[in-house]
C-alpha cells in the first residue's frame, strides 16, 4: 500500500482552530521559514487568495502535526520525495487548496523543507494579521491556560489595546510557572525561571 493510500484528508479531524502567530521582526522575515512564508503570501495576495491559502495551510499543518503516519512517513528519509509529494498533493485535492497552495508544497517537499510547515504557517498567519492592521499579542505559558483565565486576559488586552488584537496563546514547559507577553517587540517577563534566575544572582550578590 502506497503513502497515498495510507494517508487520507479527514475534514472533521479535531484540532486547535486558533491560528497560531509570530510577532513579526526583520530576523523573522528573512530566516528560511520567513522568506518561504512571504513567498507564499506575496503570490496569494496576486491570486487573491490570502484566506483560502491560509486556510488550507492551517490545515495541512494540522494533519501532519495529528497524523502519526504522515508525519513519520515526512520524517522517513527511505521514502522517495516523489512518494511523499504524491500523498501530499492528494492530500490538498481533498481539501480543495487553491492551485498555488499546492504548488507551494511541492516545492517544499522537493526542497525537503516540510518540516519547516509549521513555522511558515505561523509566520503566513502573522502576516495576514498585518494586512488587516491587527495587534498581535503572544502569550507564553507553561501549561495550558484555563478558557477563564483566557477570557480575562482577553478582557484586559482589549481594553489595553482599543482595536483589532489577535490573542495567541503558546505552551512552553522551559518557563516553568507564570506568563511571559510579547506585544510586538515589548516582552513583559513574569515568569517563574525568569523570578528565580532573579533570586539567584541577588543571593550570589550576599554570599
Amino acid at each position: 500500500m502506497t503513502l497515498t493510500n495510507k494517508v487520507k484528508y479527514c475534514p472533521n479531524i479535531k484540532v486547535d482552530s486558533v491560528a497560531m502567530k509570530i510577532a513579526l521582526t526583520s530576523g523573522i522575515l528573512t530566516s528560511l521559514p520567513g522568506r518561504y512564508a512571504k513567498a507564499l503570501f506575496d503570490l496569494a495576495q496576486e491570486k487573491h487568495q490570502v484566506q483560502r491559502v491560509g486556510s488550507a495551510l492551517r490545515a495541512l499543518k494540522n494533519l501532519i502535526q495529528t497524523s502519526k503516519i504522515l508525519n513519520q512517513a515526512l520524517a522517513n528519509p527511505t521514502i522517495s520525495r516523489e512518494e511523499q509529494e504524491a500523498a501530499l498533493t492528494e492530500i490538498c485535492v481533498q481539501m480543495k487548496a487553491p492551485e498555488v497552495f499546492q504548488s507551494f508544497v511541492r516545492k517544499l517537499v522537493k526542497a525537503r523543507r516540510i518540516p519547516y510547515l509549521s513555522q511558515i504557517e505561523a509566520i503566513y498567519q502573522s502576516l495576514v494579521s498585518q494586512e488587516k492592521k491587527e495587534q498581535v499579542i503572544e502569550v507564553i505559558s507553561a501549561h495550558p491556560l484555563t478558557t477563564s483565565q483566557s477570557n480575562l486576559l482577553k478582557g484586559k488586552f482589549k481594553k489595553a489595546f482599543p482595536g483589532i488584537i489577535s490573542l495567541v496563546f503558546v505552551n512552553d514547559p522551559k518557563i516553568l510557572g507564570g506568563i511571559m507577553v510579547r506585544i510586538g517587540s515589548r516582552v513583559i517577563d513574569a515568569t517563574l525561571v525568569t523570578q528565580l534566575n532573579k533570586l539567584a544572582t541577588v543571593m550570589k550578590g550576599t554570599a
